[in-house]
Order: structure tokens, then sequence, then C-alpha cells
């Protein structure tokens, strides 16, 4: 079995002290052999495994869409996710998406009064409380940014752009209102949390059959890694909670694909290592997996690491700090 591990924003926390030394992972990266690259997307990079083509945007709306439960047809879905706008240092920020933890009866009341607003012109469906989707009648002429790539900069410089652009402007502003003074919002606001102020289109296109199957079997939560999966008739199963827990399951002959989502946390990283880093590297050592894949971003650049048993060996090959290999 060859296990490829899958990191979005791997770096995206500084841990480089010697308390957080994560040795596992820094033993995989020292003894395998390395690429390091221009960072595509998580998203970019997804498409392109699968053999997906790229639409005016990397269509991820109809993908996750159907790994959500939806049925996309032919019709052009848009990501709309609900999102919080702020004011940061004079220009306008959106804040990480893990803060905002909209329940399921706060999306709904949101997305109801969106529909009542808007009606069959622009038809809101939230599937998953954190995920919402519109449903057009045509491909507007128009490039989106994903919201992943929109935090930490100025989010007024990352709206849509292109000749339909104003109009989803336009859109993104009425939405705004009707979401401004929301009940749900005031509960929200009341209790502390961050309001749902506003919608952030991206990702649309069009679902097509995705014919590349790299994998046996995909292993996450992550929802376009799920409809790819879906879209390729590859099976595919929600992410456990260790890797010793996955590994039980897979059978011995394949290629896995296995997801895991950044670490959101100043101990993200020691729970990566304890959970799937020390028992892949142990699996590895064993024999029980053949090689091991690591595809770990930065906001920079992607590293990507491969290593089989055989380099375990090289000794000599010293572990160091893992951002390090960024420099």
């Amino acid at each position: 079995m060859h296990c490829s591990l899958f990191i979005p924003d791997f770096f995206s926390i500084e841990s480089a002290s010697p308390a957080n030394r994560i040795a596992a992972a820094e033993t995989l990266i020292a003894r395998g052999r390395r690429r390091r690259s221009a960072s595509a997307s998580p998203e970019t990079w997804l498409f392109q495994r699968f053999g997906a083509v790229k639409q005016r945007d990397w269509p991820v709306a109809p993908y996750t869409l159907l790994a959500d439960g939806g049925a996309p047809g032919r019709y052009f879905w848009m990501r709309a996710d609900p999102v919080h706008l702020n004011v940061e240092r004079d220009r306008l920020g959106l804040s990480e998406e893990f803060a905002l933890e909209v329940s399921r009866t706060e999306s709904d009341a949101l997305v109801e009064t969106l529909n009542r607003y808007f009606g069959e012109a622009l038809p809101f469906r939230s599937p998953r409380p954190e995920r919402w989707y519109v449903r057009l009648q045509h491909a507007p002429e128009m490039e989106t940014t994903p919201p992943s790539a929109a935090r930490g900069t100025a989010a007024g410089e990352k709206l849509p752009s292109g000749a339909d652009a104003m109009r989803f402007h336009s859109l993104m502003n009425e939405a705004q209102m009707l979401l401004h003074e929301h009940p749900a919002n005031a509960e929200r606001e009341a209790r502390g949390a961050p309001v749902v102020n506003s919608v952030w289109f991206w990702g649309g296109g069009i679902l097509e059959a995705v014919t590349t199957r790299p994998y046996s079997t995909v292993v996450g939560d992550d929802p376009l890694a799920r409809g790819l999966a879906l879209a390729a008739g590859i099976p595919n199963r929600g992410l456990p909670r260790r890797a010793g827990d996955l590994l039980s399951l897979l059978p011995p002959e394949g290629t896995a694909l296995i997801v895991l989502g950044p670490p959101r946390h100043r101990d993200g990283r020691a729970a990566l290592e304890r959970d799937w880093f020390e028992p892949l590297l142990g699996a590895l050592e064993s024999r029980r997996i053949g090689m091991l894949t690591l595809q770990l971003w930065s906001a920079n650049s992607l590293l990507e690491v491969e290593t089989v048993r055989s380099d375990l060996r090289h000794f000599w090959r010293t572990r160091k700090p893992v951002e390090s290999y960024l420099a």
C-alpha cells in the first residue's frame, strides 16, 4: 500500500522551538526524496491530480455539492459561503472560517431570508451550514478567488473580476444589507460570536466527468477531494481519528490519498505527529505500507516528500526543523 498524505497549510503555524519538534515528520522529510515547488493552491493540485479541466475558475462548487449530497446536474453552480467581513487597518478583511461555527438553525434562517428576497433569480442552497451554493442559468464572465486565498489580505482586492463582476458585487452588497440586522445575527452578536454579514462568491462551474483515477481510495472529510472521488467512481471514506484506525481497513495493495485538515492550534502539529506521522513511520518500518508521500503546503510553496523503507537507513540525513526546508 502506498499512502499519500495531503496537508494544506501545514506550515501556517510557526513551531520550530525544541519543545515543539516533531521527530517522526522530521525523519520522514530528512530521509525521503524532496521536491519543493511554487505553491499552486490545494484546490488546483487536487483538480490536476484527477485530470479535471479548469473552466473560468476551478469548478469547486459542483464537486463539493456532489460530496454534500446534492445533485449538480448540468447547472452552473457557484459557492456563496457565509463569511464575516471586518475592517482591519482601514481595509476589508475576511475572518477565518472556523471562527464562524454557523449552526444548522442559523444557516437555515439566513438562507431562507436570502431566498425570500432573491427568489428563483438566485436560489441559495445550504446542504451544510458552512457551505452555501447558488444555481445560475448561465456561466458568468468573471473569475473569483477562494476565501482561503483572500484571508490575510485586503479582501476588497479579491472580489470577483471580469465583465460580469459588478453584478456580483451588487448582489454581495444586497446580501450584506439583508444579513446585517437578521435576528440570527443579533443573537450571535449578543453571545459575542462573529456575525455572518456577507457571502463570498467563488468556485463556479459545471460538473464534468472525471476519467483519471490516480488513487484506489480517498480518505478524508475534505469536500472537494470527496466530490472528485465520487465523480471518478473511486471509493472514499471519512477520516478516522488516527492512522492506526485507517491502516487496519486498507487493503495491502493500491494507493490511498489521505486528506488531513490544516493544523489550527498551537498543538495541531503535535496531534498530527502523534496520530499520523508516528504510526505511518512505524508502518513504513514494519512493511505495512511500502511508500509514504507527503504533500505539505505553505503560503508560497509546496514541499513533496517520497519515502520508502530503504530510505530510513540513511542515518546521515539528519533531522532538521521542518521550517528549514522552506529556506
